[in-house]
């Protein structure tokens, strides 16, 4: 994961891409998200352009509990105490499990993010009784044990653990029981 400092401000790049031919310029379309606020904001840059890259430190930390808009970490080595609010989060807040691990990404020993992985299992607590034998094309909501809600294939029932996708926050299908 990459850091740029722009303005003095660390943001980190959720999603870019190229553009230019042969005979003009490329140029990097970014899509950035503001460490400190969340906020996503929009920013082409010229193929020439330089921009400071954060040198970001990374721990091992274990996610402990949501006390009000804060989400309380603690390293795993240190046992310091870590917070990022929910604005900072914002819908990645939903894939947070109790006593799971996560990658932190630290900048002059304050918590910048935490890096999710690009898929995370999640009990379905709420929805629909299963339908057997349904298409794949249709789809039910469901609850997770976060709270997060989204749809699933007809044929999974409560209480079954599926994988879902953080990036796109969609169902990635069914989580295997060998663990």
């Amino acid at each position: 994961m990459m850091v740029l400092m722009l303005d003095g401000v660390p943001h980190v790049i959720e999603e870019f891409h190229t553009s230019g031919t042969a005979q003009t310029r490329h140029k990097q379309h970014t899509r950035l998200r503001q460490l400190k606020t969340g906020r996503i904001i929009e920013r082409v840059f010229a193929e020439n352009e330089r921009v400071a890259v954060a040198q970001l430190e990374t721990r091992r930390v274990t996610y402990s509990y949501a006390q009000g808009d804060m989400q309380v970490f603690i390293d795993a080595d240190t046992f310091d105490e870590f917070e990022l609010s929910n604005e900072q989060f914002g819908d990645r807040r939903w894939f947070l499990k109790e006593n799971e691990e996560y990658k932190a990404l630290l900048l002059d020993g304050r918590l910048l993010d935490i890096v999710l992985p690009p898929q995370i299992p999640l009990k379905v607590t709420d929805t629909a009784a299963p339908i057997r034998g349904g298409s794949d094309s249709a789809w039910k909501e469901a609850k997770l044990e976060t709270g997060l809600q989204i749809m699933v294939p007809l044929f999974i029932a409560r209480g079954e653990t599926i994988r879902v996708d953080t990036a796109a926050k969609k169902y990635a299908g069914r989580e295997s029981q060998e663990k």
